[in-house]
């Protein structure tokens, strides 16, 4: 019988190995003769994961209808996704990514093409705003994509500077195929372009130019998942980074989500920056008492200056993404390595000042 078969199939008096079309539900299947290693279930069958079934969404154990999927552009679907990080590449040459160019995190940096890198400075996080627009604000820096001058103009050159949402930070984005995209300035009406319609080549500029469909205006937007969030780790000592546990801040071996920051605009000052932490994000890192600390933004004018630094140059190393940070509303006062602890302090002119104030980011 049946019954006496782990397939629930006997014929002949011998058990059958499990068949995508024996009308019993065995093998790995999730519903009768679908899913698993057989075919994809259709909708309103049982299912474990997205690849049992053919609308690739599985929820709650059962095969619902197609949903908007990472990487599959679809009318209906959002083609950005607020507070997401994304990477952009031009459809003629998608080995090459919008880069900042040399790590720079100063207003007017010019954007270009690079080879596509696990790196901070070509991750953009989409910032939604009205009529389905949005901001594009580096991972490093914090800057918003801006056409330089505000240009109307064919050809203005693409660079970033401090996030204020005018029309000239904004870009509709809107779908050319399955897979492409074309991002519209709010201000002209022109479309992100690759300069001379070269993208393959390594440092072309990025500007605003023609509005048809031309493959020099479609990009592919991809989502990041990695190279999104800074890391602190002190000058030499990479293994060694700034994690917070609740409202403590401390040096760790520790390379979780609580080590791990989002750079925005500053809270005092959008010129500057501001780090929220990934896996609490209603905490920023902040300095009180002349330490450094992970509080929750209560909003007060206090708070804000607290919690809003300066990127500036390293005391010692000259890689791009060493850095000092400086506090806003105490010029002067940097963080500094003290132990386990960071202290906010101003620095001597002496070498273990100097390499305790220097601090390397490095993405996540």
């Amino acid at each position: 019988m049946g019954t006496d078969c782990q397939s629930a199939i006997c014929t002949n008096i011998v058990c059958q190995p499990p068949s995508c079309m024996d009308l019993a539900l065995n093998g790995d299947e999730t519903d009768l003769n679908c899913g698993g290693s057989c075919s994809p279930c259709a909708q309103g069958r049982n299912c474990s994961t997205d690849d049992d079934c053919i609308t690739a969404n599985c929820t709650a154990g059962l095969c619902e209808s197609g949903t908007c999927t990472d990487g599959v552009l679809r009318p209906g679907c959002p083609l950005l996704v607020d507070n997401t990080p994304y990477t952009l590449s031009p459809a003629k040459g998608l080995s090459n990514c919008i880069d900042d160019d040399q790590d720079s995190v100063s207003d007017g940096n010019a954007l270009r093409l690079r080879a596509c890198q696990d790196e901070l400075r070509q991750t953009f996080w989409a910032i939604a705003r009205a009529d389905g627009h949005f901001a594009l604000r580096s991972a490093l820096s914090g800057k918003c994509l801006h056409v330089r001058g505000a240009s109307t103009a064919g050809g203005a050159v693409i660079e970033q500077s401090t996030c204020n949402f005018a029309e000239d930070q904004l870009w509709k984005p809107s779908l050319v195929d399955s897979s492409v995209m074309k991002l519209t300035s709010h201000s002209s009406g022109l479309s992100l372009n690759v300069a001379a319609d070269n993208a393959s080549h390594d440092g072309q500029a990025i500007i605003q130019g023609q509005t048809d469909s031309r493959p020099d205006t479609a990009w592919r937007v991809t989502r990041r998942t990695t190279a999104s969030y800074v890391v602190f780790s002190p000058d030499g000592e990479q293994g060694v980074r700034i994690r917070h546990t609740g409202g403590a801040v401390g040096l760790a071996a520790d390379d979780q989500t609580s080590a791990q920051w989002i750079v925005v605009p500053g809270l005092g000052d959008p010129s500057l920056v501001s780090f929220q932490s990934r896996n609490d994000p209603g905490r920023f890192l902040r300095h009180a008492s002349f330490r450094l600390w992970s509080d929750t933004n209560d909003g007060s004018t206090t708070f804000k200056q607290d919690a809003t630094f300066r990127y500036g140059q390293p005391f010692v190393d000259s890689s791009g993404l060493a850095k000092a940070l400086e506090s806003s509303n105490y010029p002067g006062l940097y963080w500094k390595r003290d132990g386990l602890n960071i202290s906010l302090a101003r620095l001597m002119n002496t070498t273990d000042d100097q390499v305790n104030g220097t601090w390397h980011l490095s993405g996540r």
